[in-house]
């Protein structure tokens, strides 16, 4: 409240430190933005479960795009493709490919194999449709 009603700073951004206090961290408080770090943690833990061995590196545009990596499983439906033979959705785009030590800068002719490290810039959904073409549905999921 002070940074706001006395020294006028333009953005307010808060940590919530204990989620109980969460109901303070208001705009007629002054504050812009609240990082409650129990919410935070909670939806980094649901999405791990919900998304597998994806894993997301980056956030941006307020959770509306995200930088993910993800493994390329035996038999997954992308394994042997062309980049431009596979079914991307039009707002996913794949940034690079992890060949071992080799990182690749993926062309529509480069081809994925197993074990690749694919990192994406996506669209949640897109997310998903990533994720569909690089596991494997037989694996079972612990």
């Amino acid at each position: 409240m002070m940074g706001r009603f006395i020294f006028h700073v333009p953005r307010i951004i808060a940590r919530v430190n204990n989620p109980r206090n969460a109901w303070l961290f208001t705009p007629e408080a002054g504050v812009d933005v609240a990082l409650n770090q129990s919410d935070l943690l909670a939806k980094l833990i649901a999405e791990e479960m919900s998304l597998g061995d994806m894993m997301t590196l980056v956030r941006l545009r307020r959770g509306e795009l995200a930088i993910v990596t993800e493994k390329l499983e035996p038999g997954a439906k992308a394994e042997g493709q062309r980049i431009a033979d596979l079914s991307l959705p039009s707002d996913c785009l794949v940034m690079a490919v992890v060949r071992g030590d080799e990182m690749l800068v993926p062309r529509g002719e480069t081809v994925l194999q197993s074990g690749d490290e694919v990192l994406a810039l996506v669209r949640r959904e897109a997310g998903r449709a990533l994720h569909a073409l690089l596991t494997n549905p037989a694996i079972p999921r612990g």
